[in-house]
């Protein structure tokens, strides 16, 4: 047997013995950890406080491990919320009770939610056991729109 013969045997069972492919690429996890300005956008008020299309921003941090199913959404610095993702990037908020004014108890419930390569949107419905400006319970709605600084979302 040639050289060039032993050579291409010793090959073909190298080959062999390692199964013939090459080792895979690690797959792509989810990941939105970072740093979000976060636009409020009023849909509807039945509290007479804001009225449709009102805007406010804030700023926002998500802080999430790349490819865990958990994140936190911190909204402006004063409420931590916490909620689950999926790898397509939709997710869910649990709901949030909180104070309004202090005195006014309120719960807020979030839909829609979905994160992208630049930012997440949702749906927050925030509903108030009295109004603010005086009477019964009330309702306001309002979108979310988060564009993230820094690095893009990875979203597989």
């Amino acid at each position: 047997m040639s050289r060039v013969g032993r050579w291409w045997g010793v090959a073909m069972v190298m080959v062999s013995a390692c199964g013939g492919s090459s080792p895979s690429a690690p797959a792509v996890q989810i990941s939105v950890g970072g740093s979000y300005d976060i636009r409020k956008t009023v849909v509807s008020d039945t509290c007479g406080s804001f009225a449709p299309g009102t805007v406010f921003s804030n700023p926002g941090e998500v802080r999430h491990t790349a490819g865990a199913t958990t994140f936190v959404l911190n909204d402006h610095g004063t409420r931590d919320l916490p909620g689950t993702i999926n790898s397509d990037g939709t997710f869910a908020l649990a709901a949030s009770r909180s104070l309004v004014m202090n005195t006014i108890n309120a719960v807020d419930t979030f839909d829609g939610g979905r994160f992208t390569t630049t930012g997440f949107e949702l749906r927050d419905t925030t509903d108030l056991d009295a109004n603010p400006n005086g009477g019964g319970a009330c309702r306001s709605v309002a979108t979310w729109t988060g564009t993230k600084s820094g690095a893009p979302n990875v979203i597989p």
